[in-house]
């Protein structure tokens, strides 16, 4: 008998570890395009709040349309507008979507949110100041703090301000790329002078200098409780990061990342509290590009190339509590997105040795993924779908090592 029952409390034991590690995995469209058309609707990001609602937002043209909704120009109009929707805890499906925010007269895109160690909820988006003329190097960041978002719809913004990035040093960090560009492709003196007098004369407007600063996957909460918004600039092709201490009132900013045509830089920070910033990327051999900062991210390593495809589109890469690393991405190096997967590595981002796809399907647009871990380790990913509308899923790590169907 007493073996009868010690055998029983060793299954109950084992029960729930074997239900945690059992594969998971489920999906839905955060709205349906064909009963609420938003027109074009790309770059979403999701967080997981504290009471255990999710929020997502993206950008969306105002004007009603008819299939198929997109257009390379509806990001470019004056009408774009952050949408959002919020989950509420426990709830089967996503409540209907409504405006986060929408600047009068110009185009609002690429919103990213973060919850800081306060709790506190930020949004920063960009808004296109030269419409439809001037597109992404005319952007101008704006963001927002709310310390209550539990209620439906936008939450009740406690502070908001405009983030202008004015820093020397992008000047003397492109200054240096421009030279090292100049040597690569073997210039003579008077072809090198020339490139230098001609970016020296780009940074003397204020205008181009100031504009242009893109964001795009979550910013960082840095372990010691410091905000790091990661930018790319539209005008110069270069990377970096904006860091504040004391909640938006003042920033600093890092030297830029070495080399040109990396973009929307994902951050994660190692137990030893280095950084690492992964990047997608126009560099001819198409792959995910790193760079590593030992500082808390104000200088950053040469670059060096990944294993994994990119077709010059959106990543982003989480530490997991398990010490794993997980990447959402599209694995091709050219071509239509119409292939998203998720990977998970080992060893720091050197290999990847489990794959999974969300999507893969021939003719099909699935890209800028969004990805966050929540407390109870599960993983949320929204990404856009065909550019109709945003999907949602909700997966495990067990999901992403069973592969993909044989």
């Amino acid at each position: 008998m007493r073996i009868a029952l010690a055998c029983l409390a060793a299954l109950l034991l084992v029960l729930p570890l074997a239900a945690a590690d059992a594969p998971l995995y489920e999906a839905q469209l955060i709205f349906n395009p064909q009963q609420k058309s938003h027109g074009h609707v790309h770059a979403s990001c999701i967080v997981v709040c504290p009471n255990g609602d999710l929020r997502a937002v993206w950008y969306e043209s105002g004007k009603e349309l008819p299939p198929p909704f997109f257009s390379k120009e509806h990001d470019k109009s004056d009408d774009v507008r952050i949408g959002g929707a919020r989950k509420p805890a426990g709830a089967k499906a996503w409540k209907p979507p409504f405006v986060m925010a929408d600047t009068f007269g110009v185009s609002d895109n690429n919103p990213c949110m973060v919850i800081d160690k306060d709790q506190r909820l930020w949004l920063f988006y960009a808004s296109l100041l030269g419409v439809p003329e001037n597109t992404w190097g005319s952007d101008l960041l704006q963001y927002r703090i709310a310390k209550n978002y539990s209620n439906p719809g936008a939450p009740h913004w406690d502070y908001s301000n405009i983030l202008v990035i004015k820093n020397p040093a992008f000047e003397t960090g492109f200054q240096k790329q421009t030279l090292e560009r100049a040597k690569e492709h073997n210039y003579s003196k008077a072809q090198t002078n020339d490139a230098l007098e001609r970016s020296q004369k780009r940074f003397n407007d204020p205008f181009e200098r100031r504009l242009g600063w893109m964001p795009r996957v979550h910013p960082f909460i840095r372990s010691d409780g410091a905000l790091i918004l990661p930018v790319s600039n539209e005008n110069y092709d270069i990377a970096g990061m904006a860091i504040t201490k004391d909640g938006g009132k003042t920033w600093t900013y890092s030297q830029p990342v070495p080399g040109r045509g990396v973009e929307q830089p994902s951050l994660v920070e190692w137990p030893d509290h280095h950084i690492t910033a992964f990047f997608r990327s126009e560099q001819f051999h198409h792959l995910i590009l790193r760079s590593e900062s030992q500082d808390g991210g104000m200088t950053w390593s040469p670059l060096k190339e990944t294993t994994l495809p990119n077709p010059d589109s959106g990543v982003e890469a989480v530490l997991l509590k398990s010490g794993r690393l997980a990447m959402v991405y599209n694995d091709l190096k050219d071509g239509p997105r119409d292939s998203l997967a998720v990977s998970l590595s080992e060893d720091e981002g050197n290999t990847w040795p489990y794959t999974r796809h969300l999507e893969r399907k021939k003719g099909g647009r699935y890209d800028y993924p969004s990805l966050v871990q929540a407390p109870d380790g599960t993983l949320h990913v929204t990404y856009s779908y065909n550019t109709q509308t945003i999907k949602y899923a909700h997966f495990n790590e067990a999901w992403v090592m069973q592969g993909d169907p044989k």
